[in-house]
């Protein structure tokens, strides 16, 4: 692929989610709900920036540290930490 921000893909560590919903709410397009409220999500290559931003704001608010961002992110200014440390 050779989109503008390279190939970011959003991912989630199964045995991290809490099952709470709360990034299917932020970005319903990309993951949806098992019927117990834990994460599928749909890790094909995010293209759009605003779909990257809408992405990295699932990240910052999984209260379990569940979802990660990876991938090339050297194109975007913006986006340097991958996932997020607290």
């Amino acid at each position: 692929m050779s989109g503008v921000h390279g190939e970011i893909r959003l991912v989630v560590d199964g045995s991290k989610c809490d099952g709470r919903g709360i990034c299917a709410l932020v970005i319903p397009e990309r993951i949806s709900l098992d019927v117990w409220g834990y994460a599928n999500v749909d890790s094909s290559a995010l293209e759009d920036a605003r779909l990257i931003a809408r992405a990295r704001r699932a990240v910052r608010a999984c209260p379990a540290q569940a979802l990660t961002l990876v991938g090339d992110t050297r194109r975007t200014r913006r986006f340097v930490v991958i996932g997020r440390s607290r």
